[in-house]
């Protein structure tokens, strides 16, 4: 059976599929959490754990959720109803639709807020302000805008505002347009970041620390990390991936596109990542990771360079949250769309004040919130622990156990559009019934802290 066509329109070309989806996968987890993992669970040795992960244990889910929005055509939750009727199989696995859609407006509320102090930062770093500030007034400058429940919500809002403009203009003249100008910008930046690292000296201490060989780093811990890092940089388990593949026409060159992405991604880190930790290096700090990296040690070492360097530094930062909260809003849009039978305009704005108002719980939580802490965390590392150790795994595991196990092979091969013997489809098939599935087990279970508990069981003396 022929698979049906979009009602939403497709992709102009695979190239504008593949920007929207590098977008997508392209976030601050490359600049502020990877570089760091690398740099110290023993350089090149993680990298060759984590790419032989990422090509072979994420990338046959990532093609997953591809196939699944290309034969569904539709919101993730219809689609997995639908699915499974025609593979007369129980309703119940519509579920991970739903923690799919959950995933994805809960890591947008958060990662809006961090995406709107990018944007603050950027009209600083224009303006000079952090040339002659040093470490301890930066660091007061970064306490007082998380501090400022005013402020933080100003800039949460001025970017939810541009996410849900461009999400609301639709797949072809919204996502495609914006993709196409803000992703090659991004690389364009990185690209020039880096030649700009090339003039401070650092550059080559820089590659020392993210690909010298040094398996003695690497640990159990490592191991660890790396696989689960490969899951969770494509963006799996949210939906958005799922919400892609429905503007795909029958004929798209998918696993080659996947190649692509995993490629582009990964030189873009560690292009990215040299740059960084060559300036920071270079200012005298050793990097770090997460907010105390992009948000004091980058404005003062990039700051130090110039109001050129930096700015270009936090406008990069800036596309690369908002490329990635465009994926992330768009599934929730369509299923809005098909379930309340509204416009694509009154979708995303519903949409987009929704998750705003849950990322007030975010933006409280740095200040007003902030003695609010359960357990000994704030509310918003609760979010994060939700999507991040529950909800992306979780998903992720129950997709790819519907498809490689609860489905008929028959109806698989249709999702492909090929036949039982092709060559491609056998090999996915295999590596989602084993290799992948196990992967996704080793995330959820590293996720839980139940290999960290078991790990520290096998090395107490």
């Amino acid at each position: 059976m022929p698979l049906r066509s979009s009602p939403y329109g497709y992709w102009s070309s695979p190239t504008r599929f593949v920007l929207a989806v590098l977008g997508l996968v392209i976030g601050l987890g490359n600049l502020w959490r990877l570089p760091g993992l690398v740099a110290n669970h023993g350089g090149s040795a993680f990298l060759l754990i984590y790419l032989l992960s990422l090509f072979g244990l994420a990338a046959p889910l990532l093609i997953n959720e591809w196939l699944l929005g290309r034969w569904m055509r539709s919101n993730i939750v219809w689609g997995l109803r639908h699915l499974s009727q025609v593979g007369n199989i129980g309703r119940g696995w519509q579920v991970f639709g739903w923690t799919a859609l959950i995933a994805a407006g809960l890591v947008l509320s958060y990662y809006a807020v961090i995406a709107g102090w990018t944007l603050a930062y950027a009209i600083r770093a224009g303006a000079g302000v952090f040339a002659q500030a040093d470490a301890g007034a930066i660091r007061d400058q970064f306490l007082a805008l998380a501090g400022d429940p005013e402020r933080s919500l100003a800039w949460h809002t001025i970017f939810m505002v541009f996410v849900t403009i461009i999400v609301a203009h639709g797949p072809r003249v919204g996502l495609e347009r914006a993709v196409s100008l803000l992703v090659p910008t991004a690389i364009v930046l990185v690209v020039g970041l880096f030649l700009l690292a090339g003039s401070t000296g650092y550059l080559q201490t820089a590659a020392g620390q993210l690909l010298g060989f040094r398996p003695a780093d690497l640990g159990v811990t490592g191991v660890l990390s790396a696989i689960s890092q490969s899951f969770y940089t494509l963006s799996l388990g949210v939906g958005a991936m799922l919400a892609y593949g429905v503007f795909l026409p029958s004929n798209a060159p998918i696993v080659r596109s996947a190649f692509v992405v995993l490629i582009g991604d990964t030189v873009f880190m560690l292009v990215g990542g040299m740059a960084i930790y060559a300036v920071v290096l270079a200012s005298g700090e050793v990097p770090r990771s997460g907010v105390p990296l992009l948000f004091q040690q980058v404005p003062q070492a990039f700051g130090a360079l110039g109001a050129l360097p930096a700015l270009a530094v936090f406008v990069l930062l800036a596309l690369l949250t908002l490329t990635s909260a465009i994926g992330l809003l768009e599934p929730i849009v369509v299923r809005c769309m098909e379930r309340f039978g509204i416009s694509r305009v009154f979708a995303a704005t519903a949409s987009g004040i929704l998750i705003w108002m849950i990322g007030l719980t975010t933006v409280l939580s740095f200040n007003v919130l902030a003695e609010v802490s359960p357990g000994g965390r704030t509310i918003a590392e609760w979010l994060l622990d939700l999507t991040g150790r529950v909800l992306f795994p979780l998903t992720t595991l129950g997709l790819c156990i519907y498809v490689s196990r609860m489905l008929p092979k028959a109806l698989v091969a249709e999702l492909w559009g090929v036949e039982l013997t092709d060559r491609r489809y056998r090999v996915w098939h295999w590596m989602m019934r084993y290799p992948a599935r196990i992967g996704i087990i080793i995330v959820l279970i590293d996720a839980l802290g139940i290999g960290q508990r078991l790990v520290a069981l096998w090395t107490h003396p």
